[in-house]
């Protein structure tokens, strides 16, 4: 496997392999050659991130050596930092090809980048809230020792967000943890703070984060529960506590539809949100 930013693959930990991959993210700038655009796929590299520490805190990477899986085997945790590493081979490889494409450039040719002063200041807050999030749950420093670089290409962006995706689609197979990540990705959503956010969110996290992408949706449109028999006890939608910290998903005015919810005499059901305070289940 070929080295990422010198460092070898068998020369870092899990934990520091994950780190790695979030602080990588933090040097990844756009040439002007992007044109406006440049900050929409600003947005889907900030959700691609968003995603990795959400999967990250989610099986405990930096404390929990199995992931959250005490059945966990050897090979299992390997294939997970051989993944996390070649997300540090994808970053390195496009610097060199950021370097040698700055080294054959013509004279007068513009490889300027673009810096914060460029963008919509929705596009800054936004970008610095996921930014916030991403270290707060990286905790630990990085053992990288590198400069910024910029992609100047279209296609080598392309290739960057496909790739970090496919990674974390494979990662997240192996040690899956949705119900996790599923009250992660909502608290995310509420820290959107307006129709606006929520909307650039959504489009942002197309084809890079289908969870987050959900639930802006869900933020914006509400529920809609139609047919349902409830035989027992049953949850269909939000709960989250532990304990809820942060605005209702349905602090937009978004309503649920509810059309042919049947519950049976014994039944219990939570259909739509609650928050915070005693589980559901633990009557």
């Amino acid at each position: 496997m070929a080295e990422a930013f010198g460092i070898a693959a068998g020369a870092v930990g899990i934990a520091a392999a994950f780190t790695a991959c979030v602080d990588c993210f933090e040097y990844v700038q756009f040439g002007r050659h992007f044109g406006r655009d440049y900050q929409t796929d600003l947005l889907a590299l900030n959700c691609s991130r968003v995603r990795l520490t959400r999967w990250g805190q989610a099986v405990d990477i930096l404390n929990d050596p199995k992931l959250g899986r005490p059945d966990a085997t050897a090979p299992e945790i390997r294939t997970v930092k051989d993944t996390l590493y070649q997300i540090l081979v994808l970053f390195a490889d496009s610097a060199k090809i950021s370097q040698q494409y700055k080294l054959g450039a013509t004279a007068g040719e513009d490889l300027s980048v673009f810096s914060i002063d460029s963008m919509d200041s929705a596009i800054v807050a936004l970008s610095n809230n996921m930014r916030e999030l991403a270290i707060k749950r990286q905790k630990s420093s990085s053992i990288l020792k590198i400069t910024q670089w910029a992609l100047y290409r279209r296609s080598e962006f392309k290739s960057l967000i496909e790739g970090i995706s496919s990674l974390i689609d494979s990662i997240e197979k192996i040690f899956p943890a949705p119900q996790a990540q599923v009250t992660l990705v909502r608290q995310e959503a509420t820290e959107l703070h307006d129709q606006g956010t929520l909307e650039l969110v959504q489009s942002a996290a197309e084809g890079v984060d289908s969870l987050l992408q959900n639930a802006a949706k869900e933020v914006l449109s509400g529920h809609r529960y139609l047919n349902v028999l409830v035989k027992g006890k049953a949850q269909a939608g939000d709960a989250v506590s532990s304990d809820w910290h942060g605005r209702a998903l349905g602090a937009l005015g978004a309503s649920h539809i509810y059309d042919g919810v049947v519950v049976d005499n014994d039944g219990k059901a939570l259909i739509g949100n609650k928050y915070g305070g005693k589980d559901f289940w633990d009557d």
